[in-house]
């Protein structure tokens, strides 16, 4: 049996140079605490028994071709710290877990989970991950640590982060996040969404089960967006869970990311940006309930498009007379004797219109005076 211990505090790949270095199966390579390598070559680890959890890996390729990152192994290879400061992409095949600390400096990550060794590059450590527009992750990343996490995620045009709060449940199995190109068939369902972003999409592996836990918002990248959002309407961002169903989650935007103001579903598997449509919501001011068909009935402009509402209807001294959910104007022309209300039991004066609906994931209530004459 072949043993290999990695003892200097720091020193280059004694392969430095080599096209690749294979850990053969069998060999048993472990890393003391304290270790640093930095190595211009594919890595591959074909052995069960190597140990590199002490590890800090330098990935410092000086020229340009494809390097890689290759486990082969039926077990998921533990690196305690990688560093990419490279002129070439990384190539990630098999299981590889980041314990501690992953920095990007230069060079790309390539982990897609398509490759014939498919790719899945976890991360379980507490330090904030940090890319940059020459430095990211080209495909999937799985976190398995709670709390406050930036995906520093893209694809081959460009850096294009996700930010979500994973709690300890998630954390367990892992949160997984890439960029994609494929629609998941986000539609402009209702009066709000005004157009869809399709440039790339945001999709989410949730570890083993397919479920999430923690149903909190999500944050994603502006990063190639600002033509889109240029002019009339505020951004959204949208979900398609896994039975293709659409959720406009709302959005507010800080400096360089859009941010759900609801949280994720329990089922989220893909996200998406949109534009919205402001569309006013106003309470005609008068009620001849007569019916002659002309105000017959209470009449609010542009309600129909947030069917996220309630409306009261007060007297003068704020005691209701009447309250709907999901408030839906009557067909006209329309009487004043309706199924669910007969307006012309309304006495002559003064009454207070209260709505309350849902705009972009934010509740937002109008009050407005209505006359009723006959």
């Amino acid at each position: 049996m072949k043993r290999i211990n990695l003892l200097l505090v720091t020193f280059l790949s004694p392969f430095l140079g080599m096209a690749q270095i294979v850990i053969s199966a069998g060999t048993d390579v472990v890393a003391a605490t304290g270790t640093t390598m930095t190595t211009t070559s594919t890595i591959e680890n074909q052995s069960l028994k190597t140990d590199l959890s002490k590890l800090k890996l330098v990935l410092a390729a000086t020229g340009t071709t494809l390097q890689g990152l290759v486990n082969s192994t039926v077990r998921p290879l533990s690196v305690d710290a990688i560093t990419l400061n490279s002129n070439a992409t990384f190539a990630v095949a098999g299981e590889w877990l980041v314990l501690n600390d992953l920095t990007f400096t230069k060079g790309k990550l390539a982990s897609e989970k398509t490759r014939a060794i498919p790719a899945k590059l976890g991360y379980k450590g507490a330090n904030a991950l940090v890319g940059s527009d020459v430095s990211y992750i080209n495909g999937r990343i799985f976190i398995l640590s709670a709390g406050d996490h930036t995906f520093p995620i893209g694809n081959a045009t460009g850096y294009y982060p996700a930010a979500l709060r994973i709690n300890s449940a998630d954390a367990t199995a892992g949160v997984g996040m890439e960029v994609v190109k494929d629609d998941p068939g986000f539609a402009t369902v209702t009066g709000s969404i005004k157009e869809i972003f399709t440039d790339h999409f945001w999709e989410l592996t949730a570890g083993t089960s397919g479920t999430m836990d923690g149903l909190n918002p999500i944050s994603l990248s502006s990063n190639g967006t600002g033509n889109f959002f240029i002019g009339d309407g505020d951004a959204l961002v949208l979900e398609s869970n896994s039975s293709g169903s659409q959720t406009n989650l709302g959005g507010k935007i800080d400096i360089t990311f859009y941010t759900s103001t609801s949280g994720i579903s329990k089922n989220a598997r893909v996200f998406g940006l949109a534009k919205s449509d402001k569309i006013s919501v106003i309470v005609h001011k008068l009620i001849t309930p007569d019916n002659d068909e002309k105000n017959d009935v209470l009449f609010i402009d542009g309600i129909d498009s947030y069917p996220e509402n309630e409306v009261f209807l007060l007297d003068r001294w704020g005691k209701e007379i009447r309250s709907w959910k999901s408030f839906q104007n009557y067909a006209q022309p329309a009487i004043a004797t309706q199924a669910n209300f007969d307006f012309s039991k309304l006495e002559i004066g003064n009454y207070i219109c209260v709505v309350k609906f849902v705009r972009n994931g934010k509740e937002e209530t109008i009050n407005q005076m209505i006359a009723v004459l006959k």
